[in-house]
């Protein structure tokens, strides 16, 4: 009986000692899942930096005026903000040892930020979704006697222009023709007259996708943690293969004569992407990192080197990925002596990693090898992404059933993308989603983040939980960055807000509705608050009067 006791007294001190750091909250119950010995940590964390996101979306490949430029702030901005802040929503989950939702109880006025980062995973999952189902499909594609683009089709429309030859007016490459025509049958006048009909084999491949995720969800993270040393391996040797390879094509550095410095000092549109960019590609703000920390292993010295490691193999993926990339525009434009007019967006990358493949020996092997690995990596981030939305039910009872929550969000998020983005319209969608409620809410949200952690709960008070955490104090330049960043960061998001075009007035309000939770809780947190505090104050005046 003593001993249980103990326990008891053990499970419910909330004091900063070594000991409270290693014992659950009544309140909120540990994670119970811990690696097992065929996956570390840290080599998840750090995999978590290697997903499709970081090879698939680059805002500026079609444009080589802003292309270095861009990628220049990007990863200037990796290192002031997107490092500081990868560590502190690390370093959140490894100090409450919580989900996104209840790592806020250290300070309940910020709750909603964990609903804001809930809804930014959300509006990732779904559009990553059908990224998978474009890669499966090419996969697919890659198996035929012959790569379906590496000519033209009689029948596109537009219609297909061969190489070596000037791009006539109204025509496409032969990778962009079959991408449009064949796999997306996208509509060419935009969302005017609705979406379109459902395109029926990439409905197909976007349920197999969600199937797969599913059967790696169910088993929570452990599934996923077999998945990550494959899909990592094969990840590099696609790359480096890719990057030896592109050093063979003529006008492979057309990228570095076209660029344009002057856009640096023509507004400050390409600052404000560059900063979503650098979050987005660091996993910031949608809440995958603190529900990783929560997993944690009770060992010291591992958020620094972690973090460390998760930047330098982020930065790797995402610059190699975006020169190999533009080494391949540039030699398109030698092949058809004029502008490619490849469009910007999500369609941008795969067409010209399609068009990468057509140019090598063994393009069929390459082709399946490379869109079988941008396969994986979206599985994984979709995977990933639906684990920190399971991982926010971690009620007793709500365990139990956790499998239903699972079958529940899959199905809904399944069915949204095959009424919106298995369309004919969908490439139209997916862009929306990625330049709005995918990548703005990121700033604000990391920026409502730094300001609560640093100046309401105390920046002090958070290293000192993560030295009792982890054996380590943050570094200086991370706390300085710390303290700066709430006002660059909401100072950029809110130059950017401007009333335009009907597209605009729906992608602000999609992010108002995302962010809406934050204003709203501390709103409600004040009122309940201080109504409460003035009720007590006013009962014991009226009682010492008496």
């Amino acid at each position: 009986m003593q001993i249980k006791f103990k326990n008891i007294k053990l499970l419910s001190t909330r004091s900063k000692t070594v000991s409270s750091t290693d014992s659950e909250s009544t309140e909120g119950p540990l994670i119970e899942d811990r690696w097992t010995n065929n996956i570390s940590y840290r080599q998840l964390v750090i995999s978590s930096c290697i997903g499709i996101l970081q090879v698939w979306w680059h805002p500026y490949l079609h444009d080589f005026a802003r292309f270095l430029p861009f990628l220049f702030l990007y990863n200037v901005f990796s290192v002031f903000f997107a490092y500081p802040l990868f560590y502190l929503e690390l370093a959140l989950g490894v100090v409450t040892r919580k989900g996104v939702l209840n790592c806020w109880d250290m300070s309940p006025c910020a709750r909603g930020v964990g609903i804001a980062m809930l809804i930014t995973s959300m509006f990732t999952v779904i559009s990553l979704g059908v990224v998978s189902a474009w890669c499966l499909a090419l996969t697919v594609h890659s198996l035929h006697s012959f790569l379906p683009w590496l000519h033209c089709a009689a029948d596109a429309n537009p219609p297909c222009a061969a190489r070596h030859r000037p791009l006539p007016e109204g025509s496409e490459t032969p990778a962009q023709s079959f991408f449009f025509n064949f796999v997306l049958n996208l509509k060419r006048n935009g969302l005017s007259g609705g979406l379109g009909n459902v395109v029926p084999e990439l409905t197909v491949y976007y349920v197999i996708s969600w199937i797969l995720v599913y059967l790696i969800a169910c088993k929570r993270i452990y599934s996923y943690s077999k998945m990550v040393l494959f899909k990592d391996a094969l990840t590099y040797f696609s790359l480096v293969v890719c990057a030896v390879g592109v050093t063979r094509l003529n006008g492979a550095g057309r990228m570095f004569k076209e660029c344009d410095w002057g856009v640096l000092f023509n507004g400050f549109q390409v600052w404000r992407e560059a900063i979503e960019y650098s979050f987005l590609q660091m996993c910031v703000s949608q809440g995958t990192l603190v529900m990783l920390g929560s997993y944690c292993p009770k060992q010291k010295q591992k958020l620094t080197n972690t973090a460390l490691l998760a930047f330098a193999v982020s930065k790797t993926c995402c610059t190699g990925t975006a020169f190999i990339l533009g080494a391949v525009h540039g030699a398109l434009y030698l092949d058809y002596d004029n502008s490619t007019r490849i469009w910007g967006g999500a369609s941008s990358s795969i067409v010209l990693w399609s068009d990468y493949v057509a140019r090598i020996p063994g393009s069929q092997f390459w082709s399946f090898l490379i869109f079988f690995s941008l396969f994986v990596l979206s599985l994984s981030s979709m995977a990933l992404l639906v684990q920190t939305i399971i991982s926010t039910f971690t009620g007793r009872l709500v365990r139990k059933i956790t499998w239903a929550f699972l079958i529940l969000i899959c199905f809904l998020l399944c069915f949204i993308g095959i009424l919106t983005l298995c369309t004919q319209g969908g490439l139209y969608i997916l862009n929306f989603l990625m330049r709005w409620p995918v990548s703005k809410p990121r700033a604000p949200i990391a920026a409502v983040l730094t300001l609560v952690v640093t100046f309401v709960y105390g920046q002090t008070a958070f290293c000192e939980d993560v030295y009792f955490a982890v054996g380590e104090y943050p570094s200086v330049f991370l706390r300085i960055c710390w303290a700066v960043a709430p006002l660059i960061l909401m100072s950029t998001f809110l130059s950017g807000i401007s009333y335009g075009p009907f597209e605009a007035g729906i992608g602000w309000t999609l992010v108002s509705l995302t962010l809406a939770p934050i204003a709203i809780v501390m709103l409600l947190y004040l009122i309940f608050k201080f109504r409460v505090r003035d009720f007590f104050l006013h009962m014991c005046g009226k009682n010492y009067e008496h």
